[in-house]
Order: C-alpha cells, then sequence, then structure tokens
C-alpha cells in the first residue's frame, strides 16, 4: 500500500536570478504539486519562470510551465499553473527570478511512496 505523505517542498526560500534547482522528487517516490505562493518583496515588479523537469533532463522551454510571469511590487501570487502537476522520480523543480533575492516561494503537496 502507497504512503501518501503532504509536505513543503520548498519552503520559504527566496529565488535567484539563475536557474536552480529548489526540490527534487526522491528515488522511489512521486511528487504531487498543489500549491505555489510567490511573494515579491522588491519596489518594482519581478519575474519569475518555473520548470518542471523530468529526470535526467534539464531546465528548457520545453518544460517550462511558467515564463516571466510578472509579480508586481508588494504582491502575493498563487500561481495557478502548478496543481496537480507530477513529478516522477528524480524529476525536479527548477526556478529562477529577473532579480535576485526579492521573489520568496513556498510550494507544496504530496510525496507518494
Amino acid at each position: 500500500m502507497a504512503t501518501v505523505t503532504y509536505k513543503s517542498f520548498v519552503d520559504g526560500t527566496n529565488l535567484t536570478a539563475t536557474a536552480t534547482t529548489y526540490y527534487t522528487t526522491p528515488a522511489g517516490t512521486k511528487a504531487i504539486l498543489k500549491r505555489a505562493t510567490f511573494c515579491n518583496d522588491h519596489s518594482v515588479p519581478v519575474t519569475v519562470t518555473i520548470n518542471l523537469v523530468p529526470s535526467g533532463g534539464s531546465a528548457a522551454y520545453g518544460n517550462q510551465i511558467t515564463k516571466t510571469k510578472n509579480i508586481a511590487a508588494g504582491e502575493t501570487w498563487s500561481c495557478p499553473d502548478v496543481d496537480n502537476h507530477i513529478l516522477e522520480a528524480g524529476g525536479f523543480i527548477s526556478m529562477l527570478a529577473s532579480v535576485t533575492e526579492k521573489i520568496g516561494v513556498r510550494i507544496s503537496g504530496y510525496e507518494i511512496v
């Protein structure tokens, strides 16, 4: 029988301006993304790009689910694009922002083992 655990995949991390892996699905596990919240702490708009990358892959146009989403200064944005996406073992979440250390993010969902 499978074990399902609700957890935070990315817990209050600030994004950088280079594509960075923020979560990798463990071996023998599937991850189901449910919620992603982004908060812009900058005085100007900042863009965010999100990639859901299969095991062995790299962040690229073909696995982008959000491309340069503009988040207004001081805005908190709940991203509907991640809801119910599945990452197989070894798959990962890669993200970047147009300005380093100005976008805080939390992503949660389920791990199934």
